[in-house]
Parts: C-alpha cells; structure tokens; sequence
C-alpha cells in the first residue's frame, strides 16, 4: 500500500512546527524570535491573523510579515518571512496595511531608491509568495495608506516629501500603477498631510486628511473621487473647526457610500472626540465637527482622547470607544457612545457610558474596537502594564463575570512598557490582541486570542492522522483547557462539506485543565481518496473552534479487495472471499470470455470479509470474469475457470 502519505508530514510542514497560542499570560504567543518594533494586523474572512511588523536588522529596519492560523500557528515561519530588507533608514516610519479579496495582505511602507526614502506596496499571499517582488515604488514620499477597491485594485495615498503634499495612485491586482501620474491633493494652496482612504461599493473613494498649519498642528478635510481619479466635489470639504494632529491617524470606516470618521481634537489645551459623517454628495448633515462623543467641553471636565470606531454589518448603529483622563491627564479610564448612524444622536447617554472610571488605574484602550452581537469587545492596557480584554452588551454593560479577562500579565515596567497595540476585528467567535514588548533583551511582538465568551482559546497541539492497514488513527494534545467538553471528529472528501464521525469528550475536570492531555480516535470507516479530517472543540456554552485540517488517502483495493478464489478450476461451485471496509450493496456480473453477461446477482456486504458463492454447475466449461461493484463506486474483478465436461 503504497498511495499514501502521512498527515504527520503534512502538519510538521504547515502547524506543529512553529508554536501555537500560550495560554500562559505571563508567556504569550511570540509572532517571531526577532525584533519587533511598529507593526499592523489585518484579518481575513477565514479568520486568520496578518502581522507586519518592522524587524532591526543591523541598524536597518526590514519589513516583515507573518500569518497565523486560529490556533496561533504560524504559517509563514518561526520568525515569519522577510517582505523587504531594502534600506529604510535607522528609524522606523508610519506604514499601513489592508486585505485584499484573496486574503492576501497589503503592506504600504517606503525604503530608499537611489537614496530618496519612496512609497511603497507590497503584496503578501497566503502561501508566503511576493507577487509583486520588491513592491510597487510610488514615488518619493513617507506613510503609504492603502485601501481596496470593488476590482481588487489598491488606491493609496501617502505623504510628497517636498512640498509636503498628499498624492494618491491606483495600483491593479497585478501590481502596475494605473494611473499616468498620481494625484495630488491639497486645500488651496494649503500643504496636507496623513492621508486615509475608504473605497465604496460604487467604485468611487473618500480620501480624509488633514490640512497643514504650524508644526504638527493641522484641519481636518476630505475629498471623493470616481475609479478613474477625477474629484467629484467642487473642493476639499473641511471637516473640523478644531485642531488635529499631523502625528495620528484617526478611525475610519465606510457604510455603502457614506463615510464615518471617528476622531479627537483640541480647543485650546483640551480634547473632545466626535463621528463625523460625510455623505456622497461633500454635505455634513450633522454640521461641522460632527456629533459630540460627550457633553463634557469645560476647562476642568474630563478630556476625550484616543477614539476608536466600529459598524456592524446592517446596523443602525456606530460604536466608539474612547480613552478619557482628568484634566490633568494624570489619570484614566475608558468610556464609550452608541450613535445613530441617521441622526447621528448618542444613544447611552450625553457625557459616554464609563466603561473603566478615570483614576490612578490608568486603564486605557489598546487597539482598534471589535464587535460582537453589534456590541463593544475590544482590549485595554493598565497601570501595571498588564493587557485585559472586555465585552459589553448593547447597553454598553459588563457582559463577563469579573467584567474583563487577562491577555497579558505583568511583564514589563516603566522603562520597557508594551506599546504598539492592536486589536483585530472578531472573525469565527475570535479577535487578537498584539503587541511589541522588551521582556529583557529587545522588543518583541507578542499576540493573545480570546473569543467574545471571555475564555483564551484551548491550546491544542500534535493533531495528527495515521493510516493503518485499513483504518486511520487520529491522536491530538491539549496542554490547557477552558470550559472545554470536548470534540468533535469530522470528515471530508473535498475539504469543504465536513460531517461528523465521532466524539471524544474532555479529559480535564468540569472543561478546566492546565495539564497535557493526551486524546485518540479511530477511523474504521475511511473513504475511498483523500479523507479530510479536523477536531471541533465543544465549549460548555456551546461555542466551538476548529483545528487545522489533516489529511490521509486510501486507495481503492485496500478498501475492496478479494482474498481468495476457492476452487479456481471449479466444477461444481467456487467461493469467493471479498474483504470490503463498507457495508451496502455489491452487484456481481458474469462474463465469458466473448464479453457476454451471463448472469448477474446482488449481495449486501459487511464491513469486513464476505463469502460469495457462485455455483458453477450450469456454466460450460471456460474460462469467465467475475466483476463485482459497490454503489460508491468500488470495482474489483478476478478470473474463474470452469472444468467439468459439460
């Protein structure tokens, strides 16, 4: 039996090798064993984890990317792949990252040509492949900020060096700029800066960014154009009266084609946070600087900060989350504000429902706002330096026991606090919290899962499937369990429609454990071909996550195979013994030697060996073929010779 392959094999190339989700919160998953400084995530549909991080490669800042699975395996490595070692300077630079149709991670980035630091897009795939080799060079300038559009094309904006000036390019699917020459935006005469773009299913885009003033002091503006780069408004539309920051980016997102942003500025040495919606036509239909996040605008009323927004699909509703402090900025909390995305009206009430009080906790939010249920999931970082997440319910109310969970525990301190934050959008019952942290010898990017049920993810390990002589041995490793019943065995011949073939139930007690634990299941039953196979873990609340996939192929005569042909010549009868790993219907047709049917009759086989008698008494002496199928499409045939003197 020799048409086959090992999925142990398959599994040391693409999982067990490169590590998994720790659920040790004081050890964490390590997204690569090299430096990581700045970096951005992206998930895909599947629910997989983009990282791109800049690495500090001999004073040189590489570009690298890695991709982990749902159970924390890293796809691309142990350290993920190098995208760029191009010379990028000694210090990193703001860089921005999308996904495209395919999954396939878009970095925007810049490195040196012919000693002028240029914009940059990379395409990453799945599997690791640079489609587009060292990047798509768009011109002198910094801070790339790509976006997708309906065609799978990239539009991205970024920062001209001289004059600072925003210009924008369009780059197809295949990575070759569309246009003969970028755009270029400003407010008059007005320098810009820190440009983002969000693309609408119409095919036009909305690029908001901000006007130039003194220092890093700037306004905030926005302009649409259609696919071909044409400005389909008169001029910019300034969104904000109050001063922004050339040093952020703000939160953006798009709602068919109107455009939300969520954002924080200042009126003298205090902050407010607003949603601005801009419609498709440049109006402002909640006026200028959009609805308030609070009432709070007084001297010594608590400032509005970092302000992060999200939508879910068919809302009627925005959520924002905000980091307040006191006026003193010495102490601080987290709140959040539902808003109408008609009216723009705040739904919780006027001064944002406190999450985390103001105080000398110093809770914070730490990466991009998640839903769940049309509800706020997002992480937090505290005085201690420690990482939790939380959940809330459409009233902006706690909905775990204990309030929030620990992603990170304490360590890092004063002079090596963790940094770089993100918090990926809730895909498949999972969002990932990341991070760069020194934990003594240099930064590095650390991730965490948790599902919106308060519980790290069991950290499975070693999934894999053995072909026996006709059966498939399946043998997996938990080395932590939480609310954890058991799992579910499913199969597939095509990687697509799984159904399950067994259960085995938890090992831990009451679903706990931080123990390993060692699980096995047979298969008596293989199919015929490749036989797909992977775990459901069952939680107690009912939610599930699955593992990665293995695979196993049988060929046809290990599953249908005769083992005997007794007596062969035979005279009066013969006995066929037939080993079958099925139970149905077999046909079994008679030939002679011209081709001609001479008889046909059917027999239920067993799982097993089956005898097949065949009287030969009627038949003339000769020599005859005996076929016999299966419905699923099993066939074997053997030779009978008959001897008597008929």
């Amino acid at each position: 039996m020799k048409n086959y392959f090992l999925a142990s094999l398959f599994f040391l190339l693409t999982s067990c090798a490169y590590s998994q989700w720790n659920p040790n919160t004081f050890i964490n998953l390590a997204v690569s064993s090299l430096n990581g400084d700045d970096l951005q995530t992206a998930t895909t549909s599947d629910g997989k984890t983009w990282i791109a991080f800049y690495s500090n490669n001999g004073g040189n800042y590489d570009m690298r990317a890695q991709l982990l699975d749902v159970n924390g395996n890293k796809l691309l490595g142990p350290d993920g792949m190098l995208v760029s070692n191009q010379t990028s300077g000694s210090a990193t630079f703001v860089f921005n990252v999308c996904i495209d149709g395919n999954n396939s991670l878009i970095i925007g980035y810049q490195y040196e040509v012919s000693g002028v630091l240029s914009a940059v897009v990379s395409k990453v795939n799945t599997d690791g492949t640079l489609p587009w080799g060292n990047g798509v060079v768009l011109g002198e300038g910094l801070a790339p900020y790509p976006a997708i559009n309906k065609t799978n094309d990239v539009v991205v904006c970024w920062n001209n060096n001289s004059p600072s000036t925003l210009r924008v390019q369009k780059v197809s699917n295949a990575g070759i700029t569309m246009w003969s020459s970028p755009i270029s935006i400003n407010v008059g005469t007005s320098n810009t800066t820190r440009g983002q773009i969000v693309c609408h299913p119409n095919g036009d885009f909305t690029t908001v960014f901000q006007k130039k003033s003194f220092g890093i002091s700037t306004t905030l503006y926005a302009q649409r154009y259609n696919t071909s780069g044409v400005a389909l408004w008169a001029s910019p539309v300034q969104l904000s009266n109050q001063t922004t920051s050339a040093a952020r980016y703000y939160s953006i997102l798009t709602i068919g084609n109107t455009t939300y942003y969520g954002y924080y500025s200042s009126v003298g040495f205090r902050f407010n946070s607003f949603l601005q919606k801009i419609k498709d036509d440049g109006t402002l239909p909640w006026g200028i600087n959009g609805s308030a996040f609070s009432t709070y605008n007084g001297a010594s009323d608590p400032y509005q900060q970092t302000t992060s927004i999200a939508h879910a699909t068919a809302s009627p509703y925005i959520w924002s989350a905000c980091t307040y402090s006191n006026s003193a900025q010495s102490q601080y909390g987290v709140f959040v504000q539902k808003f109408d995305t008609a009216a723009g009206t705040v739904l919780l009430n006027s001064i944002g429902k406190e999450v985390f009080p103001i105080s000398a906790s110093f809770e914070s939010l730490a990466g991009s706002l998640s839903l769940f249920n049309d509800a706020p999931f997002f992480s937090i970082y505290d005085v201690d330096y420690k990482i939790y997440a939380t959940r809330l319910d459409a009233n902006g109310d706690f909905v775990w026991p204990g309030n929030r969970v620990e992603l990170s525990s304490t360590t890092a301190g004063p002079g090596s606090p963790k940094g770089r934050f993100a918090f990926t959008t809730c895909v498949n019952n999972q969002s990932v919290a990341v991070w760069s942290e020194n934990r003594g010898v240099e930064n590095i990017v650390y991730a965490q899962a948790i599902t919106p049920f308060g519980v790290l993810p069991v950290a499975m390990k070693n999934f894999t499937v053995t072909k026996k002589s006709n059966t498939c041995d399946l043998n997996w490793t938990t080395v932590s369990e939480i609310n954890c019943t058991g799992f579910d065995i499913e199969r597939a011949s095509d990687r697509l429609l799984f159904s399950k073939i067994g259960k085995v139930n938890s090992k831990s007690v009451n679903g706990n454990s931080n123990t390993t634990l060692q699980y096995y299941f047979q298969d008596n039953m293989p199919l015929i071909g490749n036989n797909y196979y992977r775990l459901k873990q069952l939680d107690v609340d009912g939610n599930y996550k699955y593992s990665n996939i293995a695979i196993i192929k049988f060929d046809e005569t290990s599953a249908l195979s005769i083992q005997s042909v007794f007596p062969n010549p035979a005279v009066e009868f013969t006995e066929i013994i037939l080993f079958s790993k099925y139970s149905g219907k077999c046909n079994i047709v008679l030939y002679d030697e011209a081709g001609r049917k001479i008889n046909r009759f059917a027999k239920q086989l067993i799982n097993g060996n089956n005898s097949i008698n065949i009287n030969t008494t009627c038949l003339s002496k000769g020599i005859y073929i005996i076929n016999m199928s299966t419905d699923n499409g099993l066939s074997v045939s053997t030779k009978l010779i008959v001897n008597h003197s008929k």
